[in-house]
């Protein structure tokens, strides 16, 4: 009898080991936490020559006040001939706190080259966002 609960024991402590070396395989995700702080905006009728001030919102989730002490916005190719080198957005040069589950707006200037051929005219360049803060 004490052999059978032995062999019982020893398969239940194997089974235990399987189950968490396959709840820590690689590449598998634990529980999603939103970041901080998120950015939405965007920009239309831009042509060559065009200088426009790109209006941004950044959004908290969190209950303490953020301060913002980096935004950077990427931009994409907008279309076979408009590559993303004809648009140029300014850096954000501002002191900027975000309220507690709240938000504020913050513009960055944005200039279409002069260069850019026609195929730039009313495209849509996909932007991307990065923001950073700190507790305020």
């Amino acid at each position: 009898m004490r052999l059978l609960s032995a062999v019982a024991a020893l398969a239940l402590a194997a089974l235990l080991v399987v189950a968490l070396a396959q709840s820590r395989v690689p590449g598998k995700a634990g529980p999603r936490v939103r970041p901080p702080l998120r950015v939405t905006g965007g920009l239309r009728s831009l042509y060559p020559g065009a200088r426009r001030r790109l209006p941004l919102v950044v959004w908290s989730n969190r209950g303490f006040r953020i301060r913002v002490v980096s935004l950077t916005v990427r931009v994409g190719n907008a279309r076979r001939g408009c590559g993303r080198g004809y648009l140029r957005v300014g850096r954000f040069r501002r002191r900027l706190v975000v309220p507690p589950h709240g938000f504020r707006t913050v513009d960055l200037p944005v200039t279409m080259l002069p260069s850019a051929p026609d195929a730039c005219k009313r495209a849509t360049f996909p932007l991307g966002f990065t923001v950073a803060g700190r507790r305020a």
